[in-house]
């Protein structure tokens, strides 16, 4: 039956700690439950946008159902189950019943339990029509965009000299660049567009550009500089004639005020066209025609006279054409690098054909290319499910073309003859802060006024109350986003902001936060400030009996991290970060990098100076020793300092991973072999996977990628965290502490935007990309409006970002900012801050009663070694990490080979197919075929190996809470009984033990009765384990 009280379209406002993943969970056990059948469970689909919500989300619905599951009794303890009860009109008997069928249905046919990202989603369609998407099936996902696109760049680079068109190009860019005074490498600019190409943002604009010759670029350049210079010639002639004239009549310049009027008509003589229009001085001078200082002879008063006019005509021609001068310049800026959009589009169609890969990043475009003429619902036909009731998560991160692929599936599901499906959105515009993927939040805000491409209007309903944090925050929250709201640009994100923060408190009491501010002369010092206030606040907090692990510190960039964890180590106090402990800064791997650039260049002086550096830092006078050793061959210094182990010969024949562990082996690298080192070169070998990598392609992979490299310290320590803001988005803490709050609106130099061109006036263009900055205000409605949106969707984007930030607390919450200005519209956060709390002012600002008691005496060293983590204590040498990886490998090929045998008479080819002997080479090999013949000939393992049992090898399994398990070998016998065998090739440890018993839970919770556990460790002999 199916509930007539529930809408089929609902939309839900969910607010920050309101309860969305319990409401999603509700209405999903909703649905399944609506019906008597288990088998509702297919038709069923979940979207989130995360695996870790995909996960939590799989856990919930496990948790809930197997509650109601158990008994009536204990199922009422759940309130949940009585919601659902009342929502399906069913006695709780009646749903528990249905509850035990529906929890067994789950756990035999656990795959059709859908809660997928959508990425996850997007995959498996493109898997599924690859044939219909003249693709090849058994494609590889290229998850590192940033790095293959980097990777393309460089192939079109390689090309120039070969292909004429592409050089000419090139040769006009760098001509161009020159002219501009900025560096001739294109490398950056192109890895720029080129990384736009995977942004939705961009995508489709760069996509239509590909099929326009090179020949349309050429001649649109040549178009904007022929325009350029029929404007700008006839003034910077009377520019120059105007100077003349002054030099003839002898008027001194020193009679302009601030010679204003002068260095005007020098910069226009020149050939060049000022950012600004006229300043102040100038404006005033063509209002009034007093152009001279009152100060100035009343013969040269006269000599001006003679030529004032002239002056006058060509400020006012230079003030009409100023705009369009501007804006010819700026369109003809990024001409040239989008030219090259075809060569690099036809780059990433050969690397992925090359490499059989599919970018993650065009997923969405592919589908929405391949659905433009079809009916979508037959996709999802296609991939054997049909699909009736849908809920998404987080839809405020849908991107355009997400919402446009998924839209025609869920109006069919809604608008078919009987209306039998429905569909349920979860989101909050506030918490939209990834734009910069595709996020359009936009779209969520018309769906909340009922802006829908359905017949069916949906039902809105907005989660009234806060769970997450203590009534004081909630209440500092409500205040302060409501008085941020009336900042905003547009009406529509003031009315968001000022209808949503009116979240109800919880029942619970208390809630402390503060307000700080910071002043700095320069970045520097106000980088030091952000770190000495961070600092006191969390060694405030442990005194006040907080552990490390409950204060989370949430910073905007990873640099900011990587600051606050270097002052707090240097404390003494403990962290965990994977964004803050950057591989970049450790000495020694910057050291190898510049062997790997020796490599590269090794006549340059640069490289030979950076690489002694290394050595000079330990010498009483590193000037002078540098100086001496500069005079001799490289070679023979590096040979010296490492008593003859590391040669600069064998460093460069060798490849380039296995280069790198010499130069750590041999340059004594080995006694701080810390994490940095480690995942450094776990790095190197993860990006060298099975190309030939050559030393130039580390070093544009190192430049593009050394800010992403970072330690990844274990997650459950008791330490402080350090995270993005991003990353913590979902997630709570007890304590959170929120460093450099001073975003400006619009931050950096790259910000581009596409700009619509007149229609039919650079045919076959019809848009071009433009930097953003606010002149674009004063150059035309047209670019006026471009800069307006950009502007409103970032001022909103960097609020978002505070706001998710200020509601991650349970108890605490600790804002420090920059001193604002409390007079003028507000630039940044420090101005809302300033004039949302103008105590600010004059003092800190404090909010709430603080309720945690100092339980604990918490000792901070301050004389404590700064804080590393130190992952390869066990591989202090480069040798045993060797013997480590061999290890590894010897464990991954034994897992294979046995994946391969049901019978003892599968093992020779179990032995040819995972290509034993070509992996591990001749001496491992013969260890491995040792073990594996030993194992299917021992009489303990013969029933795992009888042909009367079913074998199941790597199958995976899923536990109760929605984790997967993947045991390596269970057999069951024709009695039903399950012998279950897992195979080890290290050390014993209790761990292994625990494992074994999780698989052999989850089979029970199958109704199989478990008749043996067994751990076989393969040594040089066979050693057995009974659990």
């Amino acid at each position: 039956m199916s509930s007539t009280a529930t809408p089929p379209f609902v939309i839900y406002n969910a607010s920050a700690g309101s309860g969305k993943t319990h409401t999603l969970v509700r209405a999903f056990l909703f649905r399944l439950l609506d019906s008597s059948q288990p088998e509702q469970l297919r038709r069923l689909l979940a979207i989130t946008f995360t695996n870790k919500a995909a996960q939590e989300m799989k856990s919930r619905i496990l948790v809930h159902l197997a509650s109601f599951a158990s008994s009536p009794e204990k199922a009422k303890e759940d309130s949940m189950f009585l919601e659902i009860a009342d929502m399906c009109g069913l006695t709780n008997d009646q749903l528990h019943q249905r509850s035990k069928r529906a929890y067994r249905y789950m756990l035999h046919h656990f795959g059709q339990l859908q809660v997928a990202t959508i990425d996850k989603l997007t995959h498996k369609i493109i898997r599924t029509f690859a044939r219909d998407l003249g693709i090849n099936a058994r494609f590889e996902v290229a998850l590192d965009g940033k790095s293959f696109m980097a990777e393309v760049v460089e192939q079109v680079l390689s090309r120039a000299g070969e292909d004429k068109a592409l050089t000419q190009v090139l040769v006009s860019y760098v001509l161009q660049k020159s002219d501009d005074f900025k560096s001739w490498d294109v490398t950056k600019e192109l890895n720029t567009i080129a990384q736009m190409y995977l942004n939705e943002n961009h995508m489709q604009s760069l996509a239509d550009l590909e099929g326009v010759p090179i020949k349309a670029f050429v001649d649109l350049n040549q178009k904007l500089k022929t325009q350029t210079e029929i404007i700008l010639a006839p003034i910077q002639a009377e520019s120059k004639a105007i100077l003349q004239a002054f030099e003839d009549l002898q008027i001194p310049t020193s009679f302009f005020p601030h010679e204003s009027l002068p260095k005007l008509l020098t910069l226009l003589a020149q050939g060049e066209w000022p950012k600004e229009m006229l300043n102040l001085t100038l404006s005033k001078s063509l209002e009034t025609g007093m152009f001279l200082k009152k100060s100035a002879t009343d013969q040269a008063q006269g000599l001006f006279d003679s030529i004032k006019d002239q002056v006058t005509a060509l400020l006012e021609m230079y003030t009409q054409y100023w705009r369009q001068l501007v804006l010819l310049n700026l369109l003809r800026r990024n001409v040239v690098p989008l030219s090259l959009m075809q060569h690099i589009g036809q780059g990433v169609s050969a690397l992925q054909e090359e490499r059989n890969n599919q970018l993650l990043g065009f997923f969405n475009k592919l589908i929405s290319d391949a659905i433009k003429d079809t009916n979508t619902h037959f996709m999802f036909e296609r991939l054997g499910v049909r699909f009736q009731h849908f809920f998404v998560d987080e839809f405020q991160d849908t991107s355009v073309l997400q919402w446009a692929n998924l839209h025609t599936l869920f109006s069919h599901a809604l608008e078919d003859s009987e209306r039998q499906g429905s569909l349920v959105l979860v989101g909050d515009a506030k918490q939209s802060i990834y734009r910069w993927r595709g996020g359009y939040p936009e779209q969520f805000m018309a769906l909340v006024n009922k802006e829908v491409p359905f017949s069916i209007s949906p039902e809105v309903e907005n989660l009234p109350k806060n769970f997450r944090s203590l009534p004081n925050i909630v209440s500092f929250n409500n205040d302060f986003f409501t008085k941020a709201s009336q900042f905003l640009p547009l009406p529509s994100q003031q009315a968001l902001y000022a209808k949503s923060c009116k979240q109800e408190p919880n029942s619970k009491a208390g809630g402390y936060v503060t307000i700080a501010t910071i002043e700095g002369k320069n970045k520097d010092e106000r980088t030091a400030a952000y770190q000495t206030q961070v600092l006191a606040r969390v060694k405030d907090c442990l005194e006040q009996g907080y552990s490390p692990e409950d204060i989370c510190v949430l910073v905007r960039k990873n640099k900011q991290g990587v600051q606050i964890a270097k002052a707090l180590t240097e404390a003494g106090i403990q962290i965990t970060s994977s964004e803050s402990l950057l591989v970049a800064q450790s000495l020694e791997v910057q050291f190898l990098m510049n062997l790997v650039k020796l490599r590269v260049a090794p006549k340059s002086k640069i490289n030979r100076y950076a690489v002694l550096e290394h050595f000079a830092l330990l010498q009483p006078s590193p000037f002078e020793w540098t100086t001496q050793q500069i005079q001799h061959p490289l070679r023979q210094v590096l040979l010296s300092l490492s008593n003859q182990k590391f040669d600069l010969s064998t460093f460069n024949q060798l490849p380039i991973y296995a280069a790198l562990e010499y130069a750590v082996w041999a340059l004594s690298l080995t006694t701080h072999l810390t994490a940095h080192i480690q995942a450094f070169l776990d790095e190197v070998l993860k990006w060298q996977g099975n190309r030939e990598g050559t030393p130039m392609a580390l070093i544009s992979h190192w430049e593009l990628n050394k800010d992403n490299w970072t330690v990844r310290p274990p997650e459950n320590r008791n330490a402080v965290k350090i995270m993005t803001t991003h990353k913590a988005k979902g997630l709570a803490f007890p304590v959170v502490i929120l460093p450099f709050s001073d975003s400006k609106w619009i931050e950096g130099n790259n910000n581009l935007s596409w700009f619509p061109l007149p229609e039919g006036a650079y045919t076959p263009f019809k848009e071009m990309l433009l930097p953003i900055s606010q002149n674009l205000s004063k150059l035309g409605e047209g670019a006026k409006q471009t800069y307006e949106t950009y502007y409103a969707q970032s001022f909103m984007d960097t609020l978002n970002t505070l706001y998710v930030g200020m509601t991650r607390p349970i108890e605490e919450l600790h804002i420090i900012t920059q001193k604002g200005n409390t007079e003028t519209t507000p630039k940044g956060l420090p101005d809302i801050f300033a004039q949302a709390i103008p105590e600010l002012e004059d003092h800190e600002v404090v909010y709430g009663v603080r309720m945690k008691q100092a339980l604990k005496t918490t000792v901070l060293n301050e004389t404590t070694t700064p804080f590393t983590f130190n992952l390869a204590q066990a591989t202090s040498v480069v040798a045993e990490r060797s013997v480590e990886s061999t290890e590894a490998l010897f464990g991954t090929v034994l897992h294979e080979v046995m994946a391969y045998v049901d019978v003892p008479q599968d093992l020779e080819r179990a032995l040819i197919q995972s290509n034993a002997k070509e992996r591990l080479g001749t001496t491992q090999y013969a260890r491995l075929f040792k073990g594996v013949q030993d194992m299917v000939a021992h009489e303990q393992l013969a029933p795992f190996f009888y042909p009367a049992n079913t074998p199941y090898k790597e199958r995976a399994l899923f536990a109760a809470n929605g984790e997967l398990l993947r045991p390596d070998r269970f057999v069951i016998t024709p009695e039903k009984n399950v012998l279950l065998l897992d195979y080890k090739t290290g050390q014993h440890h209790k761990s292994h033990a625990k494992q074994l018993e999780e698989y052999a839970n989850c089979l029970r919770h199958q109704g199989l009765n478990i008749k043996l556990k067994l751990l076989v460790y393969c040594g040089n002999s066979l050693i057995f384990k009974e659990v």
